[in-house]
């Protein structure tokens, strides 16, 4: 297993992992959104490698505004589920922020219910649940991990 910077040459990749996920972990309407996330990333972006293929895909971004950075978009192609390679994926990024960014108090996430354990799990906490906060109705958890 590898985790490499993304390139542009990963995108059919990238995105044949988001939809394997679809519609378990993401809704069909945010494939638009992601796809424009590859194309034009805000952040540090990055894909795991297991035997020569591209099978997950995270970014994150930094508000030094908000003095707070966001994971964006990680997953793993559902055939690689149980591996261990998301936990590995969000250690990536946060090691790299901690080296590659200006400090930053939290790393925030919002996501599913379902994916919401999965960050408990690795440190974050829960502070906020919007019932049907998504556009696709499904509710919404915020969770944030302090860093300093």
């Amino acid at each position: 297993m590898l985790i490499r910077p993304y390139e542009p040459t990963d995108r059919e990749a990238a995105l044949a992992c988001f939809r394997s996920n679809v519609p378990d972990f993401f809704s069909p309407e945010d494939e638009d959104w992601f796809a424009s996330a590859l194309d034009e990333p805000d952040g540090p972006s990055f894909v795991v490698v297991c035997e020569g293929q591209v099978v997950g895909f995270g970014a994150y971004e930094v508000s030094t505004t908000y003095n707070h950075a966001v994971l964006v978009f990680g997953q793993i192609h559902a055939d690689w589920h149980g591996r261990g390679l998301g936990a590995k994926l969000l250690q990536h990024r946060i090691d790299h922020l901690k080296a590659h960014a200006p400090p930053t108090r939290y790393l925030i996430i919002d996501t599913t219910l379902k994916v919401a354990p999965f960050y408990v799990r690795h440190g974050f906490e829960i502070v906020s649940h919007w019932r049907e906060g998504f556009r696709d109705g499904a509710d919404k958890v915020d969770l944030r991990l302090v860093l300093v």
